[in-house]
């Protein structure tokens, strides 16, 4: 039994190598538990860090656990033994030549780094790139996904999402202004379109009852009617997106009751062959010079 375990042999070397790759694996789950599951883990870190860097540092450390367990294992099978201490001899092309061959890895990796640290997003806010408005669903050591609101997944690597510039909706405040702007005729009373559409924003479902009530102003005066823009505040980016469809739909229904038109442009076609033309008679007209 005991000559199976000598590691200078292929069983003994296979051997350890279970060994290895069993404690590695243990090792892992056992610092995952504890520092998800376990009373210490909820009182010693996730009072003081948020679920984005909680799940990069678990991610990292299995990484470390297995580098630390190859390195073991090399240590103690003498043929490996020797194959790293001629890599140890040759550190610096070695590494040279691996971070040649992995820079994008390394990138990401670092760029992953700085992400958790800095958190300039965290999982679950809700954020708009690449003109794509969605939800940070997870930070890997490689790349961000990012769930759109249709459902589909923006797979961006680290160090690209890194020097991007990202609205954050939710990293702060959630609470946002919304604004809908609507258009009248000049004959419009301008006091009876301001009532009618605070009203209906105030029967908004999506407004926040807490905040200031909603208000108006008239912000341009244009070609074919007013402008005028409705303001209210909502809890979120979601109540945001639902409470401008709500009003669109409801504000538009009462200014028909109230029958106050939104003017549309319009344009006269006149057609060439309708036109009257206008002919000089030269033959009639007066000398000049007599």
């Amino acid at each position: 039994m005991m000559q199976l375990l000598q590691p200078n042999t292929l069983v003994g070397a296979l051997l350890w190598a279970l060994v290895v790759v069993l404690a590695a694996i243990g090792v892992s789950r056992f610092t995952t538990w504890i520092l998800r599951k376990s009373t210490w883990g909820k009182k010693k870190l996730e009072r003081k860090v948020d679920r984005t860097l909680l799940v990069y540092v678990i991610r990292l450390k299995a990484i470390m656990i297995f580098l630390i367990a190859a390195l073991a294992y090399a240590a103690v099978i003498p043929g490996l033994r020797a194959i790293f201490g001629t890599l140890l001899a040759s550190a610096g092309v070695t590494a040279l030549v691996l971070g040649l061959a992995a820079k994008s890895t390394l990138a990401n990796l670092i760029s992953g780094m700085a992400l958790a640290a800095y958190r300039p997003f965290r999982i679950g806010d809700k954020v708009t790139i690449e003109g794509e408005y969605g939800e940070i669903e997870d930070i890997t050591l490689r790349h961000t996904v990012v769930r759109t609101w249709e459902h589909k997944r923006l797979i961006i690597p680290n160090e690209r999402i890194d020097n991007m510039s990202i609205i954050n909706y939710s990293i702060t405040d959630p609470k946002m202004l919304c604004r809908v702007e609507i258009r009248v005729s000049y004959d419009t009373d301008l006091d009876l379109a301001s009532r009618v559409m605070v009203d209906e924003a105030t029967k908004c479902p999506h407004r926040d009852t807490k905040a200031d009530e909603p208000w108006t102003r008239v912000v341009e005066h244009e070609d074919f009617g007013v402008k005028m823009r409705i303001y209210m505040w909502v809890p979120d980016i979601d109540a945001a997106w639902l409470g401008r469809f709500w009003l669109l739909e409801n504000i538009r229904k009462r200014l028909a009751a109230e029958s106050i038109e939104i003017p549309v442009p319009y344009r006269t076609i006149v057609y060439k062959k309708d036109m009257a033309t206008a002919r000089v008679d030269h033959s009639e007209a007066p000398d000049s010079h007599q």
